[in-house]
């Protein structure tokens, strides 16, 4: 397949079916680097099913997924942090042990992981124990572990499911903070109507509407 310079990912007639029923089938789709895309659809619609085959965390029965911009990291619903380290530890672990050290030294990443930390509004939090954060916290320092592997394509499942109205305007701050800084594509999953605002106010923002398996682009009226 050839790709075409600037294009962070192209999926090509992507199919996933599981327990022997068809979950996702015949998508197709092409993010251009630079670029922020909003995921919707109903609960159940195949949303997260479709983003994890895309992302090789669960089989794909079908098609291509070439990631022109490596790597794809994929940001899920639930933070799964080290809750015994502190945020420092929780950015540098994954960070330092994905480091090449012909190009980057330990401190080099140190000092990347302080402005990554800073950028997202949790530098202060640095020698916190993550077990102490909340919900929010955790979701921004989830985003942050996640921009330390400096990823191409940066897919987050569902950033404020189960946060309040303050805590979900926290952490869709964040996300609207990177897309304005992504060299990569970032596509962001959401049912939230909040954060589907306003990441279709970030220009050249696009909506893709996952139903019945399959998948549409969405129109803003004018």
């Amino acid at each position: 397949m050839n790709i075409k310079p600037g294009t962070a990912l192209t999926v090509t007639k992507l199919d996933v079916v599981m327990g022997g029923t068809p979950i996702v089938h015949g998508v197709s789709l092409t993010l251009e680097a630079g670029s922020v895309t909003a995921v919707v659809g109903r609960s159940g619609a195949g949303k997260s099913v479709l983003w994890k085959a895309v992302a090789g965390l669960i089989p794909r029965s079908g098609g291509d997924v070439v990631v022109g911009v490596p790597p794809l990291v994929f940001v899920h619903q639930d933070p799964a942090l080290l809750d015994d380290r502190s945020v420092a530890d929780n950015l540098l672990f994954f960070a330092l042990a994905r480091r090449d050290p012909v190009h980057e030294s330990v401190r080099d990443v140190e000092a990347r992981a302080i402005d990554v930390a800073s950028a997202l509004g949790i530098g202060h939090l640095w020698s916190v124990s993550a077990a102490a954060l909340s919900p929010a916290l955790c979701r921004r320092v989830a985003l942050a572990r996640a921009l330390m592997l400096r990823p191409g394509v940066l897919v987050v499942d569902e950033p404020t499911t189960g946060l309040d109205v303050v805590a979900a305007a926290e952490v869709t701050e964040a996300l609207v903070q990177q897309a304005a800084h992504t060299t990569g594509a970032l596509v962001v999953i959401t049912h939230h109507p909040r954060t589907l605002a306003a990441l279709q106010a970030i220009p050249g923002c696009r909506t893709l509407l996952v139903h019945d398996g399959g998948l549409s682009e969405t129109r803003r009226a004018a």
